[in-house]
């Protein structure tokens, strides 16, 4: 039994017994109905979003080996690169299986083959990083509506950041107390 040494849940489940050495080898499609497509969308319930490098949708089904103690080696996110495998019974295509998730090392070498067109997989996986790095600053403003407001929020607007303004009207004061 593997000996427990830095203590804490999950430890003897990660010991090296349980491990695998992943895709060392740089697996390329062989067949026709094995595409490389970009993971734009996590769905759950083992399903994902994806994008093929003809610009095709299709909803990728993760298989087990991918899931459980070997989700450690193969983490699949809305960036990755993945390998599919197109079911010849479906006409027109609408589900894969995902075959193999590609590592930054085996993208670059992917980039360097010219019979593998990755030219609009970069880009979609380009696109979903910069998604995920949107600044979204919401801002909330209380005040009264006066001349000063409307100049302001003129300014906010040639800013260009999202500031919502609400304002009340001058009616009665409102007490804390009877909150």
């Amino acid at each position: 039994m593997v000996k427990n040494t830095t203590g804490g849940t999950g430890t003897k489940s990660l010991a090296r017994k349980h491990q695998s050495n992943g895709n060392a080898k740089l697996r390329l499609p062989a067949e026709e109905l094995e595409q490389i497509a970009c993971v734009t969308k996590m769905l759950g319930n083992g399903m994902c979003e994806i994008y093929t490098a003809a610009n095709v949708r299709l909803i990728c089904h993760i298989p087990g080996k991918f899931r459980g103690k070997n989700k450690r080696n193969n983490l699949l996110s809305t960036t990755s690169v993945v390998l599919i495998g197109l079911r010849d019974w479906e006409r027109p295509a609408k589900n894969c299986d995902l075959l193999t998730i590609y590592e930054d090392t085996h993208i670059n070498q992917l980039k360097n083959i010219p019979s593998v067109n990755m030219n609009n997989i970069m880009k979609l996986r380009n696109a979903n990083m910069m998604d995920g790095k949107e600044d979204t600053t919401n801002e909330i403003e209380f005040g009264y509506k006066d001349e000063e407001e409307d100049e302001k929020e003129k300014a906010i607007a040639t800013v260009g950041k999202t500031k919502e303004v609400f304002t009340l009207e001058n009616t009665m004061e409102v007490d804390i107390d009877d909150i």
